[in-house]
């Protein structure tokens, strides 16, 4: 089973989502979209490349899934997105 997308903080400034690992569930990532500075995420990866990363793919389509579900009639349950 996959370990949820969970938003850990959300201000004016900045969101900052819990992304679970794909190889190690009990230590997910922390993506952050700043507002001002885009995003960033603690992996490995992202750190020493500095590239667009699958965590913060994931919590981009998470981000993208509330917003059109807060503006949905008919709201749906998330159930996650494969990492």
């Amino acid at each position: 089973m996959t370990s949820p997308i969970l938003i850990l903080h959300a201000d004016d400034e900045k969101i900052i989502f819990s992304v679970p690992a794909s190889n190690r569930e009990d230590e997910p990532y922390i993506v952050t979209y700043d507002f001002d500075d885009g995003w960033l995420c603690t992996c490995p990866g992202c750190i020493q490349g500095g590239h667009f990363c699958r965590h913060m793919y994931h919590a981009k389509k998470f981000m993208e899934y509330l917003q059109s579900n807060l503006l949905a009639d008919d709201h749906e349950v998330f159930t996650g997105v494969e990492v």
